[in-house]
């Protein structure tokens, strides 16, 4: 029975290489296989890198960083002048979404409802909507949408 053996900061790694990538062809590992593999057998230093360079592909490209920078955005978000509320809506939602992927419903509600009042960017609308007293986003779109539509009705 064919066993790699694993490879740490001792080891050559030119060697390591050469024999896994015999016993990856050999034993017709796909590349989901090999990574597997590969991974389970590094060890010591060797394996300490991989964890380093996972943390820096985690940096750079992971949700963490990302989740900063969607908070960053739904805090800056303004409704632009010709904007419906629902796109508005869709635009929150999205950025709660992903700047919090992992709160509960309670906490992304809150704040999904307050990113929509502040981005709303209207003193009088802003007012109306919070005399509702929403408990979330979706009830803070369904009294703009409410008092934007009496506004229309006494314009007209």
């Amino acid at each position: 029975m064919l066993k790699l053996h694993c490879c740490n900061s001792t080891d050559s790694l030119e060697t390591f290489l050469c024999k896994f990538h015999s016993m990856s062809q050999y034993l017709q590992w796909n590349e989901e296989d090999a990574m597997y593999h590969l991974c389970g057998s590094l060890e010591g230093a060797t394996g300490q890198v991989l964890e380093g360079v996972i943390k820096l592909l985690q940096t750079r490209f992971g949700m963490k960083l990302q989740a900063e920078q969607f908070k960053a955005e739904l805090l800056a978000r303004w409704r632009q002048l010709d904007e419906t509320l629902q796109h508005l809506y869709r635009e929150i939602s999205r950025l709660v979404s992903v700047a919090y992927p992992s709160k509960d419903t309670d906490f992304t509600d809150h704040v999904g409802k307050e990113a929509f009042i502040r981005a709303l960017n209207d003193g009088p609308l802003q007012l109306e909507v919070m005399k509702g007293e929403p408990t979330n986003l979706q009830s803070a779109l369904n009294y703009a949408t409410k008092y934007e539509a009496y506004e229309c009705s006494l314009v007209s």
